[in-house]
C-alpha cells in the first residue's frame, strides 16, 4: 500500500452524515479545506435503501449551509395516520411536512457541495481497519492507510468503525423494507393532494412500528414509495416469518396499491437495518467520534437524515476545538449527543417509541389522539419546526397544556 497519507480529518462514510461533517468545518474553519478526506465505500451517485423524506430541520441545516436543493423533490402539505384507534391528520396548514428525494441523487449533490470546498473524496474504497494511539488514528482501507488526527465514523448502520473502536451491538438495530411504484399522478392521492401516509395499525399485530407512502420522482417520473419499519424485528431469513409477517402488514395497510406481487417475490424490494439511538451507548472513544447512522437514529420512526445533520454540525464543533487543542473536545461530542438538544430529543422518541410500541399501545394513541393542537404541537416539534425541538422541556410542556387546555395559538 505504501506510505500513508495524512490529513487532519479522516471521514468514514459520504453520505449525509459525513458530508455535513466536512461543509460544517470548512464553513467554520475554511483553512481546513485540502485537510479532509471522506472515505466511501461505493461511488456517486450510488443507490441507497431510504425513503428521501427531509424533514424541516433538514432544510433549516441545508439553509444554514448555503446549499440549494437543485434535485427532482415533492413537497408534501398534508398527511395523515392510521392508527390501531383511529386516523389522525398530520396537515400544518399549508406548512411543508416533507420534501421527498431520492438518496442517489442528493448524497451526490451534497458530495458536489463538499468537493467543490475543497474535501477530498475518495470513493470505491471501504474500510478494514481502525488503530489509534495517543498521537493519531490510522484507517486501512482496501487500497491505502489514512492517517490524521481525528477519525468520524459516518458508514451507516453496520459501521465498520464502530465495529473496530466500539464493538458489535445488535440490540438497537430495526429494519425497514421499501418498494417503489410507478402511478398516475393524476390519479394518485399522494400527488393530487401533496399528501404522505403512514399506518400504524400493524402495531397491534406485533410489528414496532408502521408503514408508509410517500409520493416522489424516480427518473423523471411520478412513483409511490411504499414501506415498512419495525423497530425491534425478530430474526429475519430468507424464508424467514418476520420477512413474510412484514410484507402481509404493508399489504394490508395499502390494499388499493399493487403490492400483490411482494409476496410472490415479483415486485424489486430492498431490506435494510435501521440502528437507532440508544442513551446508553457512546459516541466518542479516544480520537474516534461516530455520527448519523453509525451513532444512532429516531427509534420511533427510523428518520436519520436530519439526525446527520445535526451530528455534523455538533462534530464540526467538537473537531474544530480537538486541533484547537482542547483535548477534552470529544468527550463534550459525547455529552452533546447524551444531553444536548439532539440527544433529549432523541430520548423523548425512544420513550415514545418504548410506549406506543407496547401491549398498551391503544391507551397511548388514544392519549396521543385527545387534542388536535397538540397533535400541532407534536407535528412541529417532530419537524423541528422553527427549531421548536430545542425548546428546554419545561416550556415545551408548558406550550403544551396552554394548548391543550386553553387553546392558545401554536404559532
Amino acid at each position: 500500500m505504501g506510505a500513508s497519507r495524512k490529513f487532519d480529518v479522516v471521514i468514514a462514510g459520504a453520505g449525509p452524515a459525513g458530508l455535513a461533517t466536512a461543509l460544517f468545518l470548512v464553513k467554520n474553519r475554511p483553512s481546513l479545506a485540502g485537510r479532509i478526506v471522506a472515505i466511501e465505500k461505493s461511488a456517486h451517485p450510488r443507490f441507497k435503501v431510504c425513503a428521501g423524506g427531509l424533514i424541516p430541520k433538514t432544510m433549516l441545516a441545508l439553509e444554514e449551509l448555503g446549499i440549494a436543493l437543485d434535485v427532482p423533490k415533492v413537497e408534501v402539505i398534508r398527511g395523515e395516520a392510521a392508527t390501531p384507534v383511529g386516523e389522525v391528520n398530520l396537515s400544518r396548514g399549508g406548512d411543508v411536512l416533507a420534501t421527498v428525494i431520492r438518496r442517489d441523487l442528493f448524497d451526490a449533490m451534497l458530495a458536489r457541495e463538499a468537493a467543490e470546498a475543497g474535501v477530498e473524496i475518495v470513493q470505491s474504497d471501504r474500510v478494514l481497519d481502525v488503530v489509534q494511539n495517543a498521537e493519531s488514528v490510522r484507517v486501512i482501507t482496501e487500497r491505502s492507510i489514512f492517517e490524521a488526527q481525528i477519525l468520524v465514523g459516518a458508514d451507516g448502520s453496520g459501521s465498520r468503525v464502530r465495529r473496530a473502536v466500539f464493538g458489535a451491538r445488535k440490540e438497537t438495530i430495526g429494519r425497514a423494507l421499501m418498494t417503489d411504484i410507478a402511478v398516475d399522478p393524476a390519479r394518485t392521492p399522494e400527488f393530487v393532494e401533496q399528501r404522505y401516509r403512514f399506518d400504524f395499525r400493524c402495531v397491534s399485530h406485533g410489528v414496532n412500528g408502521y408503514s408508509w407512502s410517500f409520493p416522489c420522482i424516480i427518473g423523471g417520473a411520478p412513483h409511490l414509495n411504499v414501506g415498512i419499519y419495525d423497530q425491534r424485528p425478530r430474526e429475519l431469513g430468507e424464508e424467514g416469518g418476520e420477512q413474510k409477517r412484514m410484507i402481509a402488514e404493508l399489504v394490508a395497510a395499502f390494499p388499493e396499491l399493487p403490492l400483490d406481487g411482494l409476496t410472490r417475490r415479483a415486485t424489486r424490494w430492498h431490506s435494510f437495518p435501521i440502528r437507532w439511538f440508544d442513551a446508553r451507548d457512546s459516541y466518542a472513544r479516544g480520537r474516534v467520534i461516530l455520527a448519523g447512522d453509525a451513532a444512532g437514529v429516531d427509534p420511533l420512526m427510523g428518520e436519520g437524515i436530519s439526525c446527520a445533520f445535526e451530528h455534523g454540525k455538533l462534530a464540526a464543533n467538537a473537531i474544530g476545538k480537538f486541533i484547537d487543542g482542547d483535548s477534552g473536545a470529544i468527550r463534550a461530542y459525547d455529552r452533546a449527543l447524551h444531553e444536548g438538544a439532539v440527544g433529549k430529543k432523541l430520548s423523548k422518541l425512544a420513550f415514545a417509541a418504548r410506549h406506543f410500541y407496547s401491549p398498551h399501545s391503544r391507551l397511548f394513541f388514544r392519549i396521543a389522539g385527545v387534542s388536535r393542537r397538540a397533535q400541532e404541537i407534536g407535528v412541529d416539534w417532530y419537524n423541528g419546526a422553527r427549531h421548536l425541538d430545542e425548546m428546554p422541556t419545561h416550556r415545551l410542556v408548558a406550550r403544551w397544556a396552554r394548548a391543550v387546555l386553553l387553546g392558545d395559538s401554536l404559532r
